[in-house]
């Protein structure tokens, strides 16, 4: 409509017929969803030249529209006609949409975005609207929509005259003016771009011209507001000076495009009551001052009056902190207020600052401030001023509008920065090093100045060889300093401003060995009360010398770390040093060994009376299990740090007691680790006993990762390490876990250790190393199909965890009695059983045990025909067991699947599983499983029709059986004589 009449349909055009009909299309479209009565169809479209006929002349056009539209638009009602068309259908309809969120933007003070709006809506004109159509009524709207362009033209160049784009308007004004010669508001406007870009002579030209035809033509002098223009710009007053104090902004700003955003949507959020003020925070070097610049030079032409900035130098080296009546006096000249008319009086200063400023559209940044109390009586109070404030410290005291944090730069934009400073090709030679300088440098924008700049003064030098004088022990910090200015000298300015007490956290917190710690860590490190711990703690946190992730967990980024602690080697006493350390290691070594949070396995280490040290309430599984899942990572580190340091005693107990959640938590590299230091730490300390301790650990992890066999000459080894007269509960441990490896290769060699086991647990009265032990042996009648000797074993070990605590064992034994009441056919007893396990597994979050109870509870849903319940349980018990990564478990979730996959009749997927699981089982030399894998594979060949194929694969399972599992040889020959006697002639 906007331009000569066309239509589109799916990015096509569309041939809209005759002037005529063009016409009664244009009328009926001006007058979308609302009913045209035939009489006003008429008027409208042939008032110039009314037909004889009159209104027999409607029904061949509408029919002729009805055909050349796309859809079925046009509706025949009682009462007339109605073209129905979606909001979004005419051009028109936009054109206003873009100028009413103009309009929007505008009332915010977003004068960037309401120009675009404008300019968008202009764009929408192609020439006259409706061009060529006849009738008085289009030539009326015809008017219309071109006086509405050109008034939102004029609006929009307000608006740029407001923003200072002076020079490309005059561009545009002279023809305007030329072509609308009577149009004052454009020769205004005209001027004042003129005025404004120093032309004052040609803008008095424009006003000469113009009252000219003015008085020739209408006879009539130029209006008030043309008149009040034209006297300004004689008396000089047309173009002051707007003050810009804001610094250099830096050629390479590259990213924080959220935050910018952010920023520039919250100060240009108008409130009637109050500025917009936002405050930026963030630790020293990450940007704070360069995203404040750039976000005012983004919003600056909201505020025509005026850019000013004042450096607060709240952590500015070698310099006090500006006086507040010194910055006061600074904004008052900058809002114009000569030296000598600025009051000495702090209070009568500021409320002529508030006054001077009331009105005016004026952007103020404060950087750099120290606190709350210095910035507040500089904040104006007029709701149409801007407020930017930075700070490294959370200024809480402040009410504002908006706070933002400003992180580290994301791993892309580091890139893009680093790639500015150092150039592409750099970069690109070596972008594994270039990644590794990022990550050394932890992110922080400062720290990758610094490194570019000495990459780029040094050609010679690659992004390796800058990484290699980092790594050099002690010499990060140094290495990031240029030109006098360095990460540590950042620092330094916050750490100085902190009280003593602080100061002293600051340098302790630097002795954590992982990546973050709970208040109750800090307290030990501190030799404080937890609540001392984490206030001092927080006021890190706001001063930003400190992180905190989560609520109530607290870390370093890394350079303040080697900060932190370069202060701590150089202030603190070695003796203080080592206190504060052994305090942490106590903490972790009590939390670890809290019963609960060993409740999943069964804990043969006593650390006996131990140094007071407060330790979070951990007195319900889930309480102390949270707390493991939250401190895993640092348990591996802190028994490294052990022993590093030399702390042998630590070293072994630690990693035994954190030895519980790092396997169950899936990190069996670093469980390995702080083994074999523990398994060191023993050796040097001479301690046999403590070494067989930690064999058995070992073995544990062993049987659950590379299989049974290796584990077994670990527990054997623990057996012969351990003395004479050593510990008899460390000797029933190594047996029971002993005869547990064993079942899986030579039941005759277990039960033996078994029952050895089981005889010095009732010896010693310790309940819950006889029900772990008892569980085993009935596994082991378990697997030997004598159920009834298993059930026996089951209910006694399940009677005694009863009496005691449950646990993670207890789980497992649940699982392996519902197994047996599976072979003995009680397919509902198995599944309360199961169930039960899995209720327990899930409480205790014991990865370990989980898949197991899901196992058994999917065979007893099979063995009740519910079939697709069993595949769906299996399915949940392999991904389990692969989540906890031992590969018993894995293999026996896959033998449970392809079971339930060959009994809902899909033996080709089925297969996969049996392979997977033999191939695993032969590497390990597990007969039980590698006969279950032969097993399965000759039921999915059976289930395929090869009959041939299942008997070679019983063959191999009976070979399995009868050298090392006899039990399970007549269920084998009972198969293949099925099959011998199924076979074909």
């Amino acid at each position: 409509m906007l331009g000569p009449l066309r239509v589109h349909w799916q990015g096509r055009e569309i041939a809209a017929g005759a002037q005529r009909l063009q016409t009664l299309l244009a009328v009926l479209a001006l007058r979308a969803n609302q009913v045209c009565t035939p009489e006003e169809l008429l008027d409208l479209v042939w008032h110039d030249n009314p037909p004889g006929t009159g209104l027999k002349v409607l029904p061949p056009y509408i029919y002729r529209l009805r055909r050349m539209l796309p859809l079925d638009l046009l509706d025949r009602t009682t009462d007339g006609y109605v073209l129905r068309l979606p909001d979004d259908a005419l051009d028109l309809a936009t054109f206003e949409n873009s100028v009413r969120a103009a309009t929007l933007h505008r009332e915010r003070g977003d004068l960037d975005a309401a120009a675009a709006e404008y300019q968008r809506a202009l764009d929408l004109y192609r020439g006259e609207p409706l061009a060529g159509l006849p009738g008085q009524y289009l030539a009326a709207q015809r008017l219309r929509l071109t006086e509405r362009r050109d008034k939102i033209f004029s609006d929009r160049v307000d608006l740029d005259l407001d923003r200072g784009h002076h020079a490309d308007l005059i561009a545009e004004l002279v023809p305007a003016v030329a072509a609308k010669p009577f149009d004052e508001r454009l020769a205004s406007q005209l001027m004042r771009a003129l005025s404004a870009d120093g032309r004052q002579a040609d803008a008095l030209e424009v006003y000469t011209r113009t009252r000219d035809t003015l008085i020739d033509q209408l006879g009539v002098e130029p209006g008030p507001a043309l008149r009040k223009i034209h006297q300004t710009i004689l008396r000089n007053e047309a173009a002051p000076t707007t003050r810009d104090e804001l610094p250099y902004a830096g050629a390479t700003f590259v990213g924080r495009t959220s935050e910018l955003t952010h920023l520039a949507a919250a100060l240009g959020n108008a409130n009637a009551s109050a500025p917009p003020i936002v405050a930026i925070d963030g630790m020293a070097g990450v940007g704070k001052t360069a995203l404040a610049v750039n976000t005012a030079r983004h919003v600056g032409a909201r505020y025509p009056d005026g850019l000013l900035f004042v450096d607060l130098q709240g952590h500015t080296p070698g310099r006090a902190p500006l006086d507040i009546k010194a910055a006061l006096d600074h904004l008052l000249t900058g809002v114009g207020v000569p030296g000598p008319a600025i009051p000495h009086s702090f209070e009568e200063a500021q409320a002529l600052w508030r006054t001077t400023v009331a009105g005016r559209r004026l952007l103020v940044v404060l950087d750099n401030a120290p606190d709350s109390t210095t910035v507040e009586p500089l904040l104006p109070g007029s709701p149409t001023c801007g407020v930017l404030i930075t700070s490294r410290n959370q200024l809480t005291g402040l009410d504002v509008r908006e706070r933002l944090h400003l992180d580290l730069l994301a791993a892309d934009d580091a890139g893009a920065l680093l790639a500015q400073l150092v150039g592409e090709h750099r970069i690109a030679a070596d972008v594994a090093a270039s990644n590794g300088l990022i990550a050394r440098c932890g992110n922080l924008p400062l720290a990758l100045r610094i490194a570019g700049a000495r990459l780029r003064h040094r050609p010679a030098w690659t992004v390796a060889h800058i990484n290699h004088r980092l790594d050099r022990l002690g010499r990060r910090l140094t290495e990031l300093t240029s030109d006098g200015l360095g990460i540590a000298t950042a620092f330094q300015l916050s750490y100085d401003q902190l009280a003593p007490e602080q100061q002293r956290m600051f340098r302790l917190l630097s002795l954590l060995p992982g990546r973050d710690i709970d208040q109750y860590g800090a307290a030990a490190l501190a030799d404080r009360t937890p609540e001392d711990a984490a206030d001092l703690a927080e006021s890190l946190v706001d001063a930003n010398l400190l992180l905190q992730p989560v609520p109530d967990r607290y870390q370093f980024h890394d350079l303040i770390h080697d900060y932190a602690a370069d202060l701590a080697r150089t202030v603190e006493t070695p003796d203080a040093l080592d206190a504060a350390r052994d305090r942490l290691l106590e903490y972790y070594l009590q939390a670890c060994f809290h019963p609960l949070g060993q409740r999943a396995g069964i804990n043969f280490v006593e650390i006996g009376r131990r140094p007071v040290v407060q330790l979070p309430d951990l007195d319900t599984i889930d309480k102390s299990l949270t707390w493991a899942e939250a401190e895993v990572t640092n348990l591996a580190a802190a028994v490294e740090r052990a022993a590093a340091e030399g702390c042998h005693t630590y070293t072994w107990m630690l990693a035994l007691g954190a030895g519980r959640f790092l396997r169950e938590g899936g990190h069996v590299q670093q469980h390995r680790l702080v083994l074999d230091l523990a398994l060191a730490a023993t050796r040097q300390l001479q301690d046999r006993e403590a070494e067989a301790r930690v064999l058995r650990a070992i073995g544990r992890l062993v049987r659950g990762k590379q299989g049974v066999r290796p584990s077994i000459e670990l527990y054997r080894l623990g057996l012969d390490v351990l003395p004479a007269d050593g510990d008899p509960l460390v000797r029933a441990h190594l047996l029971s876990c002993l005869g547990q490896s064993l079942r899986a290769l030579d039941p005759s060699q277990a039960l033996p250790a078994l029952e050895e086991a089981s005889r010095i647990a009732r010896e010693l009265g310790d309940d819950r190393l006889l029900a772990q032990t008892l569980g085993y042996t009935g596994i082991l009648h378990n697997n030997q199909l004598d159920f009834a000797t298993a059930l026996v074993a089951y209910e006694e070990s399940l009677a005694i965890f009863r009496r005691v605590e449950p646990s993670g064992l207890m789980a497992q034994v649940l699982s392996g009695l519902a197994g047996c009441y599976v072979g003995l056919g009680r397919a509902d007893d198995a599944i309360e059983a199961a169930t039960m396990a899995y209720q327990l597994a899930t409480q205790l979050r014991s990865a370990i045990s989980l898949p197991y109870a899901l196992g058994q509870l999917g065979r007893a849903h099979r063995l009740r025909g519910e079939l697709a319940q069993a595949v769906d349980i299996h399915r949940r018990a392999v991904d389990a067991a692969a989540e906890g990564g031992m590969l018993p478990g894995q293999m026996l979730a896959r033998l449970n699947l392809g079971e339930s996959l060959v009994a809902i009749g899909d033996p080709g997927t089925a297969r996969g599983h049996f392979e997977d699981v033999l191939q695993l089982a032969m590497a390990d030399k597990n007969h039980q499983y590698m006969l279950e894998a032969w097993n399965g594979l000759a039921d999915c060949a059976v289930a395929g029709g090869d009959v041939q194929k299942a008997a070679d694969y019983l063959q191999q399972a009976l070979a399995i059986a009868e050298e090392f599992l006899p039990p399970h040889s007549a269920r084998l020959r009972e198969k293949l004589a099925e099959l011998a006697a199924a076979a074909p002639e």
